[in-house]
């Protein structure tokens, strides 16, 4: 008769419960997903004001503060006195990372002209790093001249 023996499979058992307590913290932990998620919502978010300036035929700014680094915002003026509106909550449109998320702006108030492209006319990048692992950080460029989102 051919097959395992009992010792054969219980060491087998063994060892797959050791691979699976060593490996599961790390699928288990979802900071690298926060950081890219929420990378992934900024890009969106610029890319909607982008798209509001050449729909509207007018400059949207895309404003950042360091005092408040978890929140972006999409205004028509640098002063935020006329904020762009989210079509999904009929209210301003602010976009807020995740909790363990800081956004960090090289251009705190980067903006866009009626034919998409950024003002001031200087390329900008946006870093979102996730505050427990600083390993984890993804940046967003915006090209000048052209506005490119990448």
């Amino acid at each position: 008769m051919k097959g395992f023996t009992l010792v054969e499979l219980v060491v087998v058992i063994a060892v797959m419960a050791v691979l699976v307590a060593i490996s599961a913290p790390r699928f288990a932990n979802g900071d690298i997903f926060e950081t890219r998620g929420d990378a992934g919502l900024l890009s969106s978010t610029i890319r909607y004001a982008q798209k509001t300036a050449v729909a509207q035929r007018k400059n949207v700014f895309v404003l950042h503060t360091e005092a408040n680094p978890d929140v972006v915002r999409l205004c028509f003026d640098l002063a935020c006195n006329q904020a762009v509106i989210n079509p999904e909550t009929a209210g301003a449109y602010v976009f807020t990372s995740a909790k363990n998320v800081d956004i960090r702006a090289q251009n705190a108030s980067l903006g866009f002209d009626a034919l998409g492209r950024a003002v001031p006319d200087a390329a900008s990048s946006y870093t979102v790093t996730n505050r427990k692992n600083n390993a984890q950080s993804v940046i967003i460029n915006v090209e000048a001249n052209t506005g490119y989102i990448h």
